[in-house]
C-alpha cells in the first residue's frame, strides 16, 4: 500500500454559507462575469440578503455543473445584493432569468509545504468490577476528535483586497468576518469545517476524502522565521467522516 504523501493531499477550511438567489438579467451572455440577482436568502448570516464576497454558488441551468466563486457584489457594503461580481465565466450553458443561484461555503486552501496534519479519535470505557473481579464494560462519554496541523504563511491577515488567510478563516477577522460557522447551533462558538482530499495520482483508485466538522481551533503557535503556524483543537465530532469518490478537486 502506498503511503500518504502530503504533495498528493489538498486541505481547505470552509465555513457554513447557504443560500440561495434568483437570476434577475434578462439574457444572461456566455463569457459574463456579471449578474443581477433579487430574492436573496442567506438564513445564517448577519444579514440575511447581503452576499458574503467568497462564497461559491451553482446553477440549476441543464448541462452546467461548474461552481463559481463571488469576487465583488453590489451595493458593496449593505443589503439587499442586486448584483455579483464572480468567476469563471459562464461558458455557453449560461443560465436564463429565473434560474436559481444556490450558494455554498466560502473556503481557503491550507498551504502545508513541509508540515503535517494529525488527528486522534478516541473511546472512553467504563470497566465495572464485581466484588474486586473484572465483570461488564460500559461505554463511557463521547470524546472529540483532536487536530494537529502545520502550516505555511505568507501573512497572519490579509490586505485589502488580497485572499483570505487560514489565521483570519480560523478566527472570523479582516477578510474572513463575514464567515458563516459550519454549526447548526448558531448560538455554539464559531467553527469551520477542515476537509482533506487524497488525490490518487495513480490508476483508477478513487480518492479520499476526510471531514472533519465543526473544527475549533485552541491554539496557534507561530514561527516567523520557518514562516509556519502550528495550530491545534477539537471537532464537535467522535469519529472523522472518511469517503471515496472521483473527487472534482482533484481533477
Amino acid at each position: 500500500m502506498a503511503a500518504i504523501e502530503l504533495r498528493d493531499t489538498t486541505i481547505y477550511f470552509r465555513d457554513g454559507t447557504t443560500g440561495n438567489a434568483v437570476i434577475e438579467t434578462a439574457a444572461p451572455d456566455a463569457n459574463d462575469t456579471t449578474v443581477n440577482i433579487n430574492t436573496v436568502n442567506i438564513p445564517e448570516a448577519t444579514t440575511t440578503n447581503l452576499v458574503p464576497v467568497g462564497a461559491r454558488f451553482t446553477v440549476n441551468t441543464a448541462n452546467n455543473s461548474t461552481t463559481y466563486t463571488v469576487t465583488g457584489r453590489d451595493p458593496a457594503s449593505t443589503g439587499p445584493t442586486t448584483c455579483i461580481t464572480f468567476t469563471p465565466a459562464w461558458t455557453a450553458n449560461a443560465p436564463a432569468t429565473d434560474d436559481v443561484i444556490t450558494f455554498t461555503s466560502q473556503q481557503v486552501e491550507v498551504k502545508v509545504g513541509e508540515g503535517n496534519l494529525t488527528w486522534t479519535e478516541a473511546k472512553e470505557y467504563e470497566y465495572v468490577l464485581d466484588r474486586g473481579n473484572l465483570d461488564t464494560v460500559r461505554e463511557g462519554d463521547e470524546q472529540p476528535v483532536e487536530i494537529s496541523l502545520d502550516f505555511m504563511f505568507e501573512h497572519v491577515t490579509a490586505g485589502t483586497g488580497e485572499d483570505i488567510t487560514v489565521g483570519d478563516a480560523l478566527r472570523k477577522t479582516g477578510n474572513a468576518s463575514e464567515w458563516i460557522t459550519s454549526s447548526e447551533d448558531t448560538c455554539e462558538p464559531y467553527a469551520v469545517d477542515l476537509v482533506v482530499y487524497r488525490c490518487q495520482s495513480c490508476g483508477t483508485t478513487e480518492d479520499d476524502v476526510f471531514m472533519f466538522n465543526d473544527f475549533r481551533w485552541e491554539s496557534l503557535e507561530y514561527n516567523v522565521g520557518d514562516a509556519t503556524i502550528s495550530v491545534s483543537g477539537r471537532c464537535n465530532i467522535s469519529t472523522v467522516n472518511a469517503t471515496r469518490s472521483d473527487a472534482d478537486e482533484c481533477s
